[in-house]
């Protein structure tokens, strides 16, 4: 009887030869036993199968020692690929999972999804504060429905090329401070994440009047829609 890593070897030709003979036969075009039957059509899949068998079993039979060690990295080979295979199936749950971390660990983040749809988690102020760009300045603004328009500050209106001293503040309205006027302007470009809108109509409020910049009216009426679920805010372009 053969033994030891001289019957692995022989397996291994003998394997060896069937295969090439099958692959061959089949490029060929070459009549085989069995065509005509179920085994025409399954042979491809079914060679396959034989040179993964010869891919695996072939190192056991020529090492029979080794067989523990492979069959764990067989494992754990089979582990990896599930995870992979598990990762595909479910990539939009888990890319939705990720938009959610991180928008947690940074709050006012514009997080979107492969729909444009823009989300931003509320801080621990129980404000939703979000970052964009005003005529390509950071701003940092305040989600806030009871503002007519969009709403810069005096330092918020510079950097983004606005000069506060040149506007006239004839507007009238109330804020938690009380009456104040506030001036006319119509901001260039707003962006929020990839969201673009131009010719926003705004606000510049006086010097000391708001600690941060509203967004307003002016600009969530200009999309699609927006909605708060729990403690996110969804903005739809």
């Amino acid at each position: 009887m053969f033994r030891g890593g001289f019957a692995g070897t022989l397996v291994l030709v003998v394997l060896g030869i069937i295969i090439f003979a099958a692959i061959l036969a089949f490029l060929t075009g070459t009549d085989m036993p069995g065509d005509g039957t179920m085994f025409s059509d399954a042979g491809p899949r079914v060679v396959a199968l034989i040179a993964l068998l010869l891919v695996i079993g072939g190192p056991m039979l020529a090492a029979p020692r080794q067989i523990p060690a492979l069959l764990r990295g067989l494992v754990l080979w089979t582990l990896f690929g599930l995870v992979l295979v598990g990762g595909y199936a479910y990539r939009a749950e888990l890319e939705d999972a990720g938009r959610r971390i991180m928008g947690t660990l940074w709050p006012g983040t514009a997080i979107e999804d492969r729909a444009g749809t823009i989300t931003v988690v509320r801080d621990r102020s129980r404000q939703y504060r979000i970052k964009a760009r005003v005529n390509d300045a950071a701003v940092d603004f305040v989600f806030d429905t009871g503002a007519s328009a969009v709403t810069l500050t005096q330092d918020d209106a510079r950097a983004a090329g606005i000069d506060p001293s040149t506007l006239s503040y004839t507007v009238p309205v109330s804020t938690a401070n009380g009456q104040s006027t506030f001036a006319l302007t119509t901001l260039e470009e707003l962006r929020i994440g990839s969201l673009r809108l131009e010719d926003v109509r705004a606000f510049v409020a006086r010097p000391d009047v708001l600690e941060t910049s509203l967004l307003g009216l002016s600009a969530l009426d200009r999309l699609k829609g927006w909605r708060v679920e729990g403690d996110r805010l969804i903005l739809e372009p």
